[in-house]
């Protein structure tokens, strides 16, 4: 904000400074526009720290919230400024249990999240600790809306924040209406590593906030089934 500020405050010095002198405007003039100028900067930098630009609006920075959920509603702001309607995208989104998760919950979970990405050509993968889901999707944007519209209404999570929602060329879980993996029994090991790399709370796994963190995670997840799998082959 302060390197736009001083931009713009140039180029509005250069050309007033040619009008000024064009019409034989006296010195002091231009040297008050100078002075307002240089005293609008620390007001720039103060109100751009102050309020942040949300998809719903001006607000102040302490309203915006960075931390607390983004709704359904933001999403569908979303579709003004992005194009091409047929691109794949891809949506992360990560929520906190009501109570505490186990097998069971995930089971009736990827029942009907199999059952409703099919019909919708969605794919993807849910991650669940004993207190968060991090669930990753793939499909077209009026599918993707819809699900997480559905997804954020569900009475078993609360909290629901989107991480990402953006294009990709390709899909990465092709073969998964829904796969879940599960936090709950993993060898120490692994949940070392993964507690060593994103953090926990309570001996919990701390889910990644970010996307480049939660592909990290996967990466993880996944290399270590495929490794199982191909032992008790």
């Amino acid at each position: 904000m302060g390197i736009v500020y001083v931009l713009i405050a140039w180029l509005l010095a250069q050309v007033l400074q040619l009008v000024f002198e064009s019409f034989g405007t006296p010195d002091w003039a231009i040297k008050t526009v100078l002075v307002l100028l240089a005293a609008g900067f620390p007001l720039a930098l103060f109100f751009a720290w102050a309020y942040e630009i949300t998809p719903e609006g001006i607000k102040r920075d302490t309203e915006a919230g960075r931390s607390q959920p983004i709704t359904t509603h933001t999403i569908k702001k979303l579709r003004g400024s992005i194009g091409s309607e047929g691109q794949l995208r891809s949506l992360i989104y990560k929520s906190r249990c009501i109570g505490l998760a186990n097998w069971d919950l995930v089971e009736s979970i990827l029942v009907s999240s199999a059952r409703n990405n099919s019909a919708n050509d969605i794919t993807g993968v849910l991650v669940v600790t004993e207190t968060h889901f991090l669930q990753v999707l793939e499909g077209s944007f009026e599918q993707l809306n819809e699900t997480f519209e559905r997804i954020a209404r569900d009475t078993r999570h609360e909290g629901t924040q989107l991480i990402s929602f953006t294009e990709i060329k390709e899909r990465k879980f092709t073969d998964w209406a829904m796969h879940g993996i599960g936090l709950f029994d993993l060898n120490m090991e692994l949940k070392s590593s993964l507690c060593l790399k994103f953090g926990e709370d309570n001996g919990i796994i701390r889910l990644p906030s970010t996307a480049h963190e939660v592909v990290d995670l996967l990466d993880m997840l996944v290399s270590e089934q495929q490794s199982a799998k191909a032992a008790e082959q």
